[in-house]
C-alpha cells in the first residue's frame, strides 16, 4: 500500500501509519537456521525423501509431510520438481490419507511398458498404507506428469502383512528378469519380492538375520539362556561389542546357570573398561573371580572359548589363554549370554560336553564311594553304602530325578532329603533292584529304618523317573508319576538333598529341586486391577510394571482402550521411562480348576519374545503358555482365550513380562478370569501343553535362546539393534567402468548409527533377480554417511550417469531429535543430491558419494583461495571471512607433516564453533560439533562424528559445504562423507584454518560463497507489508499465507486504517480420511476458523475479526477488548450455511465510522454498528486450524 494518498480519499478509507516498532518476520525462506541451498518445504515438518523419479526433464521430490505442524503428524507425500537437483519448484500435496490409512514411505517408477494397463508412460507410486489393517503396500498413479493423482481401487495390492513393520517399498525394472523387483523393510530384515504388473506381487527372498543373537538394551544388564546345559565342556563363539548411541559396553559368555540367570558365571568382555573378568553370579550378586586388561575394540569380533573340567575353568579370547581359575560353587548349568551397556552379537555360538550331569543342585560334595560326572548323569560305584550330597537345603519341596538302575542287578539307588550334610540323619527315597520294592528309609545317627515299603516291579535295563513331595510332615513318593507312598512323619522338617547308592552302580540324571506350593484358590487376587494398584501381584524385576501403570485412563492418543471395568494396567508410563522401562510381574498363585478355560485382556506392543503374558506352573517356574499381542500393536484391549485343561488342578500362576524398549516396547493387561466353568470355547488362542521333555545334546550350534532380562533380538548383517527402513537396491559401477559392477543394497536404520540415532548401511554384493548376497562377512559394517544426520536416502528411478552412477539425496536429521530442533514454521531439510559408485579400497569395495555441482550458485566474484601455504598454530589465514552459506575445496599435503590434527572451524563466534578436521594418528575424518552452539542432541549422539579417511598419496581432500544450520563433508573425493545439522547464533560466521601441534602444508583452498536457491519474492499475494507474528506459527506458501494454531492466533500487518475494504481469500484446510463417513476420520488435525482482523492494536488483544468458522458452520464478527473475546454478530444463514474444509471463501469487510458490514463470496451477511475502535492495525488470525489466506488487499 501506498504510504502517501490523495486528501481526497483521506476522510472515508484509513491512515496508513507505519509500524516501526514491530519485530517484523523474517522474509520468504529466511528465518533462522533456514538452509539456503538444501531443500526445506516451505512449512511444516517433512521427512523420508519418497518416490523419487526422474521423467522428461524434471527430478520429482516426493517427501513425508505433515501438512498440519511442525512434529511427526499425518503423513502425507509432499511434492517438488527440480531439473538441475539444485533449484526447487514446490508443487502441491501429491498423496493424502484415506480410508486405508496414512501414507507412508515408498517409490516411483515410470510404467514405460504400461505392464500396470494405468496407461502410456504412466508414473506409479507404491507406497505403504498405515491403518487399522496393519502397514500394507497400495499404488497410485499419475497421467500428466505427477501433477494429479488417482488411487488405484484394488489396494492394497500387498494387504496381508506378515509383521507390524512392513513398509517403504523400493521398486526397479530387473531387465534380465523382465520383471519388477520390490525390496521392502519389515523390522530387521529386507523383503524381496517380484511382479511382471505391479500388482501382483510373488515373495522372493530376504536378507538379514544371520543366524545369530544380540543384546538390544542400554544401560543395563541383559541376559539370554540356552536350552543346552552342561558340566564339563568347552564353550565358545563370536561375539561383536557394538557400541550404539556412545555406548561402551560388555558382552560375554554364560555358563553353568540356572534358567533365570541368577546364578552362574560369566566369562566376560568388557571395551569399556579394557577389561576380561571371569564373575560368578550368586542369587543375582556378581563376584569377581578374576579380571585382566586387554585392549578391546567395538568394531572387532573377538573369538571367545570357555573350557571347564570340574571346578577348572579356563578361558581364551582368539585361540590364546587368558586366564585360568578354580572354584567349587556351579558343578552343571545352562549355558547363556550376557551383555552390559551393550547391543553386543553373538554369533556361531556352540558347545560341546565331556560331561552332562543335568541338576539345579549345586556344590556336590562327595562323602564317599566312587561318584563320576558323565555325558548320562552322575555315576554312583558302591560296595556298601555311598552318598555324596548337594549345598541346598529344603523344608517343603519337589525333589525328583530319573534312576538308571540297568548297571545295578541287585543294587540299591536313592534320593536323599531333609539330610544333614554327612546323611547321618534323614530320609531316602529308595529303588531296590534285589527286593524289588520302592521304600522310604529313615536314618537318624547313622542308624536306618524302613518308614514305609511296598513292592513294585523293577528292571535292571529301564529307567525310573522318582519323585519326592514334602509339605510340613506329609512326604509322598511318586515312581513314573503313580503315587506309591503317603505317609507323615515329623522327625525332620528341613535340611540338605543328595544322592545314595548301595552294593551297585546307579546312573541319575536330571536332578531337580522345584517348590511345592499348597493352594485351594481358585482366582489370583485383583485379577481385574479394580483395587486401583498391585494389590496380589507382585513385580518380579525392573520398573515396567508399577502401581504407576495401573490407571483409570479411558483414552489414548488414538482412541478408546475399551478395557474393562475402571482400572487396567497400561504399560507405558512417563514416570519410569515410558516404552524404555522393562520388567516382569507375577500374579498371586492359584489352583486352576473349572473347565481349564482362562482368558484375558492384553494391549500394546507385539513380539512373542520380549512382551508376552504367560500361564507358568509354579513348582518349577516352566512356562505352559506364551501369549504375545497378536492381534496388532495397539493400545486397545484385545480378548484372548486359552485352553489350560490339561493343566486343572495344579498351581499356576500368570507372568507379564516386557523386556522390550522402544517404540510399542510395553504390554497392557487386564480382566484376567483363571476360573471359568462351562463348555470350552470352539476357537481359542492357545492350548496349554507340558513341555516337551529337552532332547538331550552333548554338542552343537545354540540357536534357542530365551531372554530373562533386556531385551534380544535376531542379530543381522551389518549394524545391529534397530529398525530396518528406507531400503534400496541399486547396481553401481565400480570406479566408473559401466562394464564392472555390484549390486548395493542401501538400508536405514533406527537406531544404532555411528554417531548415535538413526542412520544408513549399505552392503555389497550379488543380485539374480530373486535374492541378495553379501560379499562381506556378517558383523562387518559399511556406513553411508557417518555423521548424525543422513537417513532415508533413496536414489532417483529412471535416470543415471554416463557411467552408469546413480543419484540420491537422504532426510538431513536423526529421529533421537528430529521433533525437537530449534526451528520456527517448518521442520527439516534434505540433504545434498550426490551421485553414486563404487570405488576399490585396501579393505574392499566401497560407496564413492560426490555431490551434484553447485556451481549456478556459486558466487565468483567474492571467491577466495590460497595455495601452496604452510599452516601453524599462530596464525588463521581465514580471520577476514565471514560467511554461513559457502562451499570451500582443500587440498593438504600430509607426506611430512607434524600436526596431529588440522582443519577448519565454520560458524565461529565468541564461544562457539563446528571443528571440520582430520586426525593425522587415527587417520579419521571428523566433525565435531560439540562446541556448535546452546541445542541440546541428548545423551545419546556422541558430538564429535568421525569417519576412516586414508591419505591418497600423501594428500587429505575436503570438500566443505557450511549453510545456515548444516554441514555436509565428502573426503578424498566422497570416499568418507559426514552430514551433520548444526545450530550456531546466525552471527557466527568466521572461520579458521588451524593446525595442532606442529604445521601442515595447504596445497589449495577454493572458497565460494553459495546464493540462494529460493526466490526472494514471497509466493503470497498481498498489498499489505511488514507482516509481524503476534503468537501461532505463520508462513507463506505457495497456497498463501498459513496459520496454524490450537487456538487463537494473530498475526498483523504495519499499515492501518479507519475507514476501508478489507478482504481476503480463506481457506480451512483438513485431510479427512473417510470424506462419506466424517465419524471413522483417523487424521487428528484441527478443523476450526480462519478471519480478517480489523482496527487492531499492536498485540491484537483489542481488535475486531471476521470470523469464518468451518467447525461450527458460522461467520462470526467478533470483537476482542483485552485478549477476551465476544461476539458481536452470529451469520448461519438461517442454518442453511454449509461451509466447507478446503473450499476457497472470499470475505470482506467494509467499515464507515461506527458501522461494520461483512461480506461472504460478495454478498451481504452482516451490518452492524460498534464505536469500540475507530481504528487500528490489519492482520489475519487462526482458531484451533491450519488456515490460508491470499490476495489479502485494503482499500
Amino acid at each position: 500500500m501506498k504510504k502517501i494518498i490523495s486528501m481526497l480519499l483521506i476522510s472515508f478509507i484509513m491512515i496508513c501509519i507505519p509500524l516501526t516498532s514491530f519485530a517484523e518476520d523474517p522474509g520468504y525462506y529466511q528465518e533462522p537456521y533456514r538452509n539456503q541451498f538444501h531443500f526445506s518445504p516451505e512449512a511444516n515438518w517433512m521427512n523420508d525423501p519418497n518416490g523419487m523419479v526422474y521423467y522428461e526433464g524434471e527430478y520429482h521430490l516426493f517427501y513425508q509431510y505433515n501438512p498440519y505442524g511442525t512434529t511427526w503428524g499425518p503423513m502425507h507425500w509432499g511434492h517438488a520438481v527440480s531439473e538441475d537437483l539444485v533449484h526447487w519448484e514446490h508443487l502441491p500435496i501429491a498423496l493424502s490419507p484415506d480410508e486405508k490409512g496414512q501414507i507412508f514411505s515408498g517409490s516411483a517408477v515410470i510404467d514405460w511398458n504400461n505392464t500396470a494397463g494405468f496407461g502410456k508412460e504412466a508414473m506409479v507410486a507404491i507406497f505403504t498404507h498405515a491403518g487399522e489393517k496393519g502397514q500394507v503396500q497400495s499404488l497410485a498413479y499419475s497421467l500428466d506428469k505427477g501433477r494429479n493423482w488417482e488411487m488405484y481401487k484394488g489396494n492394497p495390492v500387498m494387504p496381508n502383512p506378515p509383521i507390524p513393520d512392513w513398509r517403504d517399498p523400493k521398486v526397479f525394472w530387473h531387465d534380465d528378469t523382465n520383471k519388477w523387483v520390490m525390496s521392502l523393510a519389515a523390522k530387521d530384515k529386507i523383503m524381496f519380492y517380484t511382479s511382471s504388473n505391479l500388482k501382483e506381487w510373488e515373495y522372493a527372498s530376504e536378507f538379514g538375520q544371520d543366524g545369530g543373537i544380540q543384546a538390544n538394551s542400554l544401560d543395563r544388564t541383559s541376559y539370554a539362556i540356552s536350552s543346552e546345559a552342561g558340566g564339563s565342556f568347552s564353550y565358545e563363539g563370536d561375539i561383536t561389542l557394538n557400541e550404539k548411541n556412545g555406548r561402551e559396553g560388555a558382552g560375554g559368555l554364560v555358563f553353568r546357570a540356572d534358567k533365570s540367570a541368577n546364578n552362574g558365571y560369566v566369562a566376560n568382555l568388557d571395551a569399556k573398561n579394557n577389561v576380561i573378568t571371569l564373575t560368578k553370579l550368586v542369587n543375582g550378586k556378581e563376584e569377581e573371580l578374576a579380571r585382566k586388561s586387554y585392549v578391546l575394540d567395538t568394531s572387532s569380533t573377538y573369538h571367545v572359548k570357555v573350557v571347564t573340567e570340574n571346578e577348572e575353568i579356563q578361558l581364551f579370547v582368539n585361540d590364546q589363554a587368558v586366564m585360568k581359575e578354580v572354584d567349587h560353587e556351579f558343578n552343571y548349568g545352562y549355558f547363556g549370554l550376557s551383555a552390559w551397556n551393550s547391543t553386543a552379537a553373538f554369533r556361531n555360538v556352540e558347545f560341546e560336553n565331556s560331561s552332562n550331569f543335568e541338576t539345579n543342585l549345586s556344590k556336590w560334595t562327595v562323602i564317599n564311594g566312587i561318584w563320576e560326572d558323565t555325558l548320562y548323569g552322575k555315576s554312583g560305584t558302591a560296595k556298601e553304602d555311598a552318598f555324596t550330597m548337594s549345598g541346598q537345603s529344603g523344608d517343603n519341596f519337589l525333589y525328583e530325578a530319573d534312576v538308571d538302575l540297568s548297571k545295578s542287578e541287585n543294587g540299591v539307588g536313592s534320593l536323599v532329603f531333609r539330610a544333614d550334610a554327612n546323611a547321618k540323619n534323614g530320609y531316602f527315597a529308595t529303588l531296590d533292584s534285589l527286593n524289588n520294592e520302592l521304600n522310604i528309609m529313615k536314618i537318624e545317627n547313622g542308624s536306618a529304618s524302613k518308614l514305609a515299603e511296598k513292592t513294585v516291579s523293577l528292571e535292571t535295563d529301564k529307567n525310573y523317573h522318582v519323585q519326592v513331595s514334602t509339605y510340613d510332615q506329609n512326604i509322598k513318593i511318586y515312581l513314573d508319576g503313580k503315587l506309591i507312598h503317603n505317609v507323615n512323619d515329623s522327625t525332620f522338617s528341613k535340611g540338605q538333598f543328595g544322592l545314595h547308592v548301595s552294593n551297585s552302580s546307579v546312573l541319575f540324571q536330571d536332578v531337580q529341586l522345584g517348590k511345592n506350593i499348597m493352594t485351594d484358590e481358585k482366582n489370583i487376587i485383583n485379577h481385574d486391577f479394580e483395587s486401583g494398584d498391585l494389590t496380589g501381584w507382585t513385580p518380579i524385576q525392573g520398573n515396567a510394571f508399577t502401581k504407576d501403570h495401573v490407571t483409570d485412563a479411558k483414552t489414548f492418543w488414538g482412541g478408546s482402550f475399551d478395557h474393562q471395568g475402571t482400572y487396567h494396567l497400561w504399560g507405558f508410563s512417563d514416570l519410569h521411562k515410558g516404552d524404555d522401562a522393562t520388567g516382569e510381574l507375577r500374579s498371586s498363585y492359584f489352583k486352576l480348576g473349572g473347565s481349564g478355560e482362562i482368558n484375558l485382556m492384553i494391549g500394546g506392543g507385539n513380539d512373542i519374545n520380549n512382551r508376552y503374558v504367560s500361564l507358568v506352573r509354579a513348582s518349577d517356574d516352566q512356562e505352559l503358555i506364551r501369549q504375545a499381542n497378536t492381534k496388532f500393536e495397539d493400545e486397545k484391549y484385545k480378548k484372548y482365550v486359552w485352553d489350560a485343561s490339561e493343566f486343572i488342578g495344579e498351581v499356576l500362576y500368570i507372568k507379564a513380562v516386557d523386556h522390550a524398549t522402544g517404540g510399542w516396547g510395553h504390554i497392557n493387561i487386564d480382566d484376567v478370569h483363571v476360573y471359568n466353568e462351562g463348555p470350552m470355547p470352539n476357537e481359542v488362542d492357545q492350548v496349554a501343553k507340558k513341555p516337551a521333555k529337552r532332547e538331550m545334546k552333548q554338542s552343537g550350534i545354540i540357536s534357542d535362546w530365551t531372554g530373562v532380562s533386556g531385551e534380544w533380538i535376531p542379530s543381522t548383517n551389518g549394524s545391529n539393534g534397530g529398525i530396518w527402513e528406507c531400503p534400496t537396491l541399486i547396481e553401481l559401477p565400480i570406479d566408473g567402468d559401466p562394464r564392472k559392477t555390484k549390486w548395493v543394497l542401501q538400508v536405514s536404520i533406527n537406531d544404532g548409527a555411528p554417531a548415535g540415532g538413526s542412520g544408513m548401511q549399505y552392503f555389497v554384493g550379488s543380485f539374480d533377480g530373486k535374492t541378495f548376497k553379501n560379499d562381506n562377512p556378517a558383523d562387518k559394517v559399511l556406513w553411508a554417511d557417518y555423521g548424525a544426520d543422513y537417513y532415508a536416502a533413496v536414489d532417483w528411478s529412471g535416470i543415471e550417469g554416463e557411467n552408469c552412477e546413480k543419484y540420491w539425496l537422504g532426510w538431513m536429521s536423526n529421529w533421537l531429535y528430529a521433533n525437537h530442533t530449534p526451528t520456527t514454521t517448518w521442520r527439516s531439510s534434505t540433504t545434498l543430491p550426490r551421485k553414486m559408485e563404487l570405488t576399490q579400497t585396501e579393505g574392499g569395495l566401497r560407496l564413492k558419494q560426490t555431490p551434484v555441482s553447485l556451481n549456478s550458485i556459486r558466487d565468483r566474484k567474492e571467491k577466495v583461495s590460497f595455495a601452496n601455504k604452510v599452516i601453524s598454530s599462530d596464525r588463521n589465514l581465514l580471520s577476514n571471512l565471514s560467511e554461513d552459506t559457502f562451499e570451500m575445496v582443500a587440498e593438504f599435503d600430509i607426506k611430512d607433516t607434524d600436526a596431529t590434527e588440522f582443519g577448519f572451524k565454520v560458524r565461529k563466534g565468541a564461544k562457539e564453533y563446528t571443528t571440520i578436521g582430520y586426525d593425522v594418528s587415527t587417520k579419521q575424518l571428523f566433525v565435531d560439533r560439540t562446541n556448535s552452539g546452546s541445542f541440546d542432541y541428548g545423551s545419546n549422539v556422541v558430538g564429535k562424528h568421525e569417519g576412516p579417511l586414508t591419505d591418497s598419496n600423501g594428500t587429505v581432500k575436503m570438500h566443505i559445504f557450511v549453510d545456515r544450520s548444516a554441514v555436509e563433508v565428502f573426503g578424498n573425493n566422497g570416499e568418507t562423507v559426514i552430514t551433520d545439522q548444526i545450530f550456531p547464533d546466525p552471527l557466527s560466521k568466521e572461520l579458521e584454518l588451524y593446525s595442532k601441534d606442529g604445521k601442515v602444508i595447504l596445497k589449495s583452498l577454493e572458497i565460494y560463497p553459495l546464493k540462494s536457491i529460493w526466490k526472494k519474492k514471497s509466493p503470497f499475494k498481498s498489498k499489505l507489508s511488514g507482516w509481524t507474528t503476534i503468537n501461532g506459527k505463520w508462513a507463506d506458501t505457495i497456497n498463501g499465507k498459513q496459520g496454524q494454531s490450537d487456538g487463537d492466533a494473530f498475526i498483523l500487518a504495519d499499515e492501518s486504517g479507519k475507514d476501508f475494504t478489507y478482504e481476503a481469500d480463506i481457506k480451512v484446510l483438513d485431510t479427512d480420511s473417510h470424506p462419506n463417513d466424517p465419524e471413522k476420520d483417523t487424521i487428528g488435525n484441527l478443523v476450526g476458523a480462519g478471519g480478517l482482523v480489523f482496527r487492531s492494536d499492536l498485540t491484537a488483544k483489542n481488535s475486531y475479526v471476521l470470523n469464518l468458522d468451518v467447525r461450527n458452520n458460522v461467520v462470526k464478527l467478533i470483537k476482542f477488548v483485552n485478549g477476551i473475546g465476544s461476539e458481536l454478530v452470529v451469520y448461519n444463514d438461517d442454518g442453511k450455511l454449509n461451509l466447507m474444509t478446503n473450499k476457497e471463501y472470499h470475505l470482506k469487510v467494509v467499515t464507515e465510522d461506527s458501522h461494520i458490514k461483512a461480506y461472504l463470496d460478495n454478498k451481504l451477511i452482516i451490518n452492524k454498528k460498534d464505536d469500540t475502535f475507530n481504528e487500528g492495525y490489519f492482520g489475519l488470525n487462526v482458531w484451533s486450524s491450519t488456515v490460508v489466506f491470499n490476495k489479502v488487499k485494503v482499500k
